[in-house]
């Protein structure tokens, strides 16, 4: 008797051994597997922060590049002084980093009217 479900599970897997497998054409299309979601996690606890202390989403209502890059440099600098928490937050200065290139993306793609650099005029 107890071999009765091993036989159906072996008689299963042949079947499905010789089953034609679904085409997918994913070539093009990203690859999501290849990010670590545990490394996004400092990102996510300062994204909360951020909603607990401006609104869900507040940022991308849109935020000038220039004022991002001047956060973001203030978290690296101060992450290469050797200082791993921002004393404000209480959160990684990684963690903020990430928040603030996720927010420089989405302003780039999304919202070109706060995208202030300064660029230089080729004449």
């Amino acid at each position: 008797m107890g071999s009765i479900p091993i036989r159906r599970t072996l008689q299963k897997k042949i079947i499905m051994d010789k089953e034609e497998k679904a085409m997918r054409f994913n070539e093009s299309k990203l690859q999501w597997s290849l990010v670590d979601y545990k490394s996004l996690e400092p990102m996510v606890r300062v994204l909360e922060f951020g909603a607990k202390k401006y609104d869900i989403d507040n940022w991308k209502k849109g935020l000038d590049t220039l004022q991002v890059c001047e956060s973001l440099l203030r978290h690296i600098y101060a992450f290469m002084d050797g200082e791993d928490i921002d004393p404000e937050s209480g959160e990684s200065h990684i963690g903020h980093m990430m928040c603030n290139t996720l927010f420089l993306s989405y302003t780039v793609s999304n919202k070109p009217n706060f995208d202030i650099r300064r660029r230089n005029k080729i004449k």
